[in-house]
């Protein structure tokens, strides 16, 4: 059996995908990742780096070509890192997405529940929120993002998944930023002023806020501004936020308005929020509504119910059940956004919501020993899952249900396996494309106490 090695060239078939996207060829059983390949396409490829366990390659060729490789619509997608399977049509990512969740659940998981197809939505011009990066190189600006597994930022003037008023923005505001010759922060030296630009949008893009991070509270951009109004009519908010620290962190935690008011409006499942600089809220309108309407549909709530919507962020899932239910409790750890979710509740007419600051795992205890017991708790951690004493308060809890929402199946294997252990039981998991043009995928599962 021949041994594999460094810069030698082999053929093979793309029998998977890893749950980067990239395709696995295996060579005497030993597998090749290679980014860019298909599944079932035969290639000639090159190896990279040889590991003890497995290989990175270089495709060189491809033999036979699969039916669902398209060309990808973005000029930069082979330098930029912010979408990675783009050579997919759409068919092969809710293909691939659907295969990352099977995996997971009933491979690593082992629970042998049925996978539903991934929901899918449109491919193209779907983000709500941008970040965009900004530098000097040998005193040229760039902004765009960066390249995959560094900080070098690819020169852009046109993202294929932003919204394309954000693209018209972010070309705009680049275009003063070197007129104006505004200090732009450098992150080695920590130095310079303007660090990012996060433009984020509405559904309909009626209402966007733009705000500048800085490093420091200097502000140099008055006629940028005072040029974006005129150029620029549904901006209603444009903000500054202060990061002086030395750190990858984009936000820092104090933000000045320097036009307009401090968020803007949006309308999801038929509730209106209030967005702040620093608000979550999910980046795909059309597939957020579709996850949480899979959610709601999943909880099959008859009205009498109280829910605990843990990781409530600004109430979104929640005050979208909020008639459907008796009562509903949130519990979140960021303040801001505690106080976001009461004033979504106010806005929306909404008297039957209450919203606790703290960790879920430490609040969940005390509103079980001050006699509140649950039918329902939604789960929609960040992508690090559940810590295990949160899943343990969970159980102490003793809800009916648990609505899971997650964004990373890696995670959701773990937690569903600990509670499958504990008394519960899943029926199936809907995967949910709410990042067309990546590798990243949603999934919602409801887990019923047996």
């Amino acid at each position: 059996m021949s041994v594999l090695r460094k810069n030698e060239q082999y053929e093979g078939v793309v029998e998977s995908y890893t749950k980067e996207g990239m395709g696995v060829v295996k060579v005497n059983d030993k597998p090749v990742f290679i980014a860019d390949v298909l599944k079932d396409e035969e290639i000639r490829f090159k190896v990279l780096q040889v590991k003890s366990r497995f290989a990175f390659g270089k495709a060189l060729k491809i033999n036979k070509v699969s039916v669902n490789r398209q060309v990808p619509p973005c000029q930069y997608y082979f330098q930029c890192g912010g979408c990675q399977i783009q050579v997919m049509n759409a068919l092969e990512q809710a293909k691939f997405k659907k295969e990352v969740v099977e995996q997971n659940i009933n491979g690593l998981a082992g629970l042998n529940l049925e996978i539903k197809d991934t929901v899918t939505g449109s491919g193209n011009y779907y983000r709500n929120k941008s970040q965009i990066p900004v530098q000097k190189v040998d005193g040229k600006l760039v902004m765009g993002f960066y390249k995959p597994r560094s900080h070098d930022i690819v020169d852009i003037n046109h993202c294929y998944i932003q919204k394309d008023i954000h693209n018209d923005i972010m070309n705009f505001v680049k275009e003063k930023l070197i007129e104006e010759d505004v200090s732009i922060y450098d992150e080695v030296k920590h130095e310079g002023l303007l660090r990012h630009l996060v433009i984020r949008s509405n559904h309909d893009d009626s209402e966007i806020q733009v705000v500048f991070i800085t490093n420091g509270k200097r502000n140099e951009f008055l006629s940028i501004i005072k040029a974006l109004r005129e150029e620029f009519q549904a901006i209603k908010s444009i903000v500054q936020n202060i990061n002086d620290e030395k750190t990858n962190v984009i936000f820092g935690k104090r933000s000045i308005v320097l036009l307009g008011k401090e968020y803007i409006t949006d309308t999801l499942l038929g509730r209106e929020f209030k967005i702040r600089d620093r608000s979550f809220y999910q980046v795909n309108h059309e597939q957020t509504e579709k996850l949480y309407q899979i959610g709601l549909d999943l909880a099959d709530l008859n009205g009498d119910e109280t829910i605990i919507d843990t990781y409530s962020g600004i109430g979104t899932i929640g005050l979208a059940a909020s008639d459907r239910v008796k009562k509903i409790i949130g519990i979140e750890v960021v303040d801001s956004a505690v106080e976001d979710a009461k004033e979504n509740a106010r806005l929306n007419g909404i008297d039957n919501a209450d919203y606790y600051l703290g960790k879920a795992e430490e609040v969940m205890p005390k509103l079980v020993k001050s006699g509140v017991s649950a039918d329902l708790v939604f789960v929609d951690p960040p992508r690090k899952g559940c810590h295990q004493t949160f899943l343990d308060s969970l159980l102490e809890v003793e809800p009916k249900k648990i609505v899971y929402i997650s964004c990373n199946p890696g995670t959701l294997q773990r937690d569903m396996k600990y509670l499958v252990e504990h008394g519960y039981k899943a029926k199936s998991v809907v995967p949910v494309d709410l990042f067309p043009q990546t590798k990243h995928v949603e999934a919602v599962t409801v887990l019923e106490r047996k």
